[in-house]
């Protein structure tokens, strides 16, 4: 991979085609359509922080809360133990709770509890957090992370 960009080269027929594909583009690959549920962008968001595939869950996380509020928030981790949140597991997840533009301030969330085994959060001793709340905001994109934590 070079300058961001993989190419590939097709050889058929005595002919070779070069494809380029952008990093941008693979990652857009890996996200969940814009009409998916808060619940399927969530287990998309899940599996990719557990994997630290960092691009994506900064892809789902939306711009008011910034890079870090996404876990690997902006950093490519030198190792498992690098000094950033790496959620190790998560399980149960629960019911989606919809809150109105006038409960949250801002605009309507959804909010769905997962009991989440984590290492390296900021506040948080490592181990279980059950019932760690994810809220998402829809966008054009669509549901994207707005907030986490309790309550």
């Amino acid at each position: 991979m070079l300058g961001g960009v993989v190419a590939a080269v097709l050889v058929a027929a005595g002919t070779a085609t070069v494809l380029s594909v952008t990093h941008a583009q693979t990652v857009a690959a890996r996200l969940p359509p814009a009409s998916a549920s808060s619940e399927q962008v969530l287990r998309v968001y899940l599996r990719a922080a557990k994997a630290h595939d960092c691009a994506v869950t900064e892809a789902l996380t939306d711009d008011s809360g910034g890079p870090d509020a996404a876990w690997c928030g902006g950093r490519t981790p030198s190792s498992w133990f690098d000094d950033h949140p790496d959620l190790l597991g998560y399980r149960h997840i629960g019911a989606v709770s919809r809150l109105s533009a006038k409960e949250t301030g801002r605009s309507a969330e959804e909010c769905i509890p997962v009991d989440v085994t984590e290492t390296n959060m900021t506040g948080a001793e490592p181990g279980d957090l059950p019932g760690w709340q994810f809220c998402f905001r829809h966008k054009p994109a669509g549901w994207r992370l707005t907030d986490e934590g309790y309550g």
